[in-house]
C-alpha cells in the first residue's frame, strides 16, 4: 500500500513543460493583442492631450474676457517684437508687451507679470531689465499644446536683442497665437524706435502720429501704423489698441480669438523658423499673432510654397483640424479643409459676412 502511494505521489509531482512551439504561439498571441491595443492606447492618450489643449484655450479665452470686463477691451498685442511686457505699462497703449503678457494677471500668473515693477514707467533700469529676463525665460505650461511639445526652455538664438530685457539665454515658448484678422501685413518689424538715449521709454502716441501710412485705404489707415506694424486690421487682437466686444458685430461666437499656430514638425525644438524663434513674452509679431488669410494646415504639412503662409497661418499637431477659442469663450475645432471664404470670415470682427 505504501509503495502504491509513493508511486502516485511521484506521478503527480511530474509536471509537463511547454514545448518550443507552444511558447512561440503564446508569444505571437501576445504580440497580436499588443498590436491591436496600441492604437487604442495612443488614441486615448491623444484624446487626453487634445482635451488639455482645449482647456488651455478655454482658460486663456476666459482670461481675455475677464480683462475686457476689467479694462473695457480685449488684450492688445503690444508694440512690436523687440519689446517685452512692462509691469508698469498698464493695459492700454503704453503697454509694449503682447496679449500673453496682458492676460497673465487673469490666469493666476500675476506675480510673473509684476517682475521688475518699480512704479516708474518712464525709465528703464538695469535692475528692471534683469527681472524682465527672468519673466521672458519662464515657461508657462498653459501656453503649450501637449500634443506638440512639453513645457520647457528653448535657446534664444535671435541676432537682435530686446529693447527692455537683458539678453536671455533661454525663452519660454508658446503654441498658441491670437487672431489678428484676415489682413496679413506681409512683414513685421520691431515697431517704434529704441528707448530714448536717457533710458527713457518712447512716447508711443508721438510715434503713432508719425508713422501713419497714407498709402493705405482710408478705412484701414484710420488707426494708422506703428513703424511697419499694422495697428488697425480687422481681427479682435491688434497691436497697441485693445478691441471692445461691442465692435465685434459679426458675433462673438462666430469670431475666432486665440488658436493653435502652425509650427512644422521639424521646428518644434529649434528656432530656425521666423514664426517660432521668439517666446510668449513679446509684442506684436508672427510668433504670437496669426491671420486667417490662408487656411490652417497640419504641422506635418511642410508648407513648401515659400511665401507668407509659412509663418502667418494657424495649424496644429492634432488630426483633422485646429482648436480655437472664440470671442465668447467657447472652444471648437476648425477643420483643415474648411471653406477658405468661411474661414476668412471667421477671422474678421465686423465684415458683415453671413457664414454657416
Amino acid at each position: 500500500m505504501f509503495g502504491e502511494q509513493r508511486f502516485q505521489l511521484a506521478r503527480h509531482d511530474h509536471k509537463r513543460a511547454f514545448t518550443l512551439v507552444e511558447l512561440l504561439v503564446v508569444i505571437a498571441i501576445i504580440g497580436i493583442l499588443v498590436a491591436l491595443l496600441l492604437p487604442a492606447v495612443q488614441a486615448a492618450r491623444e484624446a487626453a492631450r487634445r482635451s488639455q489643449c482645449k482647456n488651455n484655450l478655454k482658460q486663456m479665452g476666459l482670461a481675455a474676457l475677464n480683462l475686457e470686463s476689467s479694462q473695457g477691451h480685449l488684450p492688445h498685442s503690444g508694440w512690436g517684437w523687440r519689446w517685452a511686457g512692462d509691469p508698469d505699462g498698464g493695459y492700454g497703449d503704453k503697454q509694449p508687451g503682447g496679449w500673453y503678457y496682458n492676460i497673465l494677471e487673469f490666469t493666476e500668473n500675476g506675480s510673473l507679470r509684476d517682475l521688475g515693477s518699480d512704479g516708474n514707467y518712464s525709465r528703464l533700469t538695469t535692475a528692471q531689465k534683469d527681472q524682465a529676463k527672468i519673466c521672458v525665460s519662464t515657461s508657462v505650461p498653459m501656453f503649450y499644446c501637449p500634443s506638440r511639445r512639453g513645457a520647457g526652455y528653448y535657446p534664444y538664438v535671435h541676432s537682435d536683442n530686446f529693447f527692455n530685457v537683458t539678453r536671455p539665454e533661454v525663452l519660454g515658448r508658446n503654441d498658441y497665437a491670437a487672431n489678428s484678422g484676415s489682413l496679413f501685413p506681409g512683414s513685421i518689424y520691431e515697431g517704434p524706435p529704441a528707448p530714448r538715449s536717457n533710458a527713457g521709454m518712447p512716447e508711443i502716441r508721438d510715434y503713432l502720429d508719425n508713422f501713419i501710412d497714407h498709402s493705405l485705404p482710408r478705412q484701414i489707415r484710420k488707426n494708422g501704423r506703428l513703424g511697419n506694424v499694422d495697428i488697425s486690421g480687422n481681427g479682435p487682437v491688434l497691436a497697441v489698441y485693445g478691441v471692445r466686444l461691442a465692435r465685434i458685430t459679426d458675433g462673438t461666437s462666430n469670431t475666432l480669438l486665440f488658436g493653435e499656430k502652425h509650427v512644422a514638425i521639424d521646428q518644434y525644438d529649434n528656432a530656425t523658423s521666423s514664426g517660432n524663434d521668439q517666446g510668449w513674452n513679446l509684442g506684436f509679431d508672427i510668433d504670437i499673432n496669426r491671420w486667417t488669410q490662408y487656411p490652417p494646415a497640419p504641422d506635418s504639412d511642410p508648407l513648401t510654397y515659400g511665401d507668407s503662409r509659412n509663418f502667418s497661418i494657424f495649424g496644429s499637431a492634432h488630426s483633422g483640424g485646429v482648436q480655437f477659442v472664440n470671442c465668447d469663450g467657447s472652444v471648437d475645432m476648425v477643420d483643415f479643409d474648411i471653406d477658405p471664404t468661411v474661414y476668412l470670415a471667421r477671422g474678421t470682427i465686423n465684415g458683415g459676412e453671413v457664414t454657416q
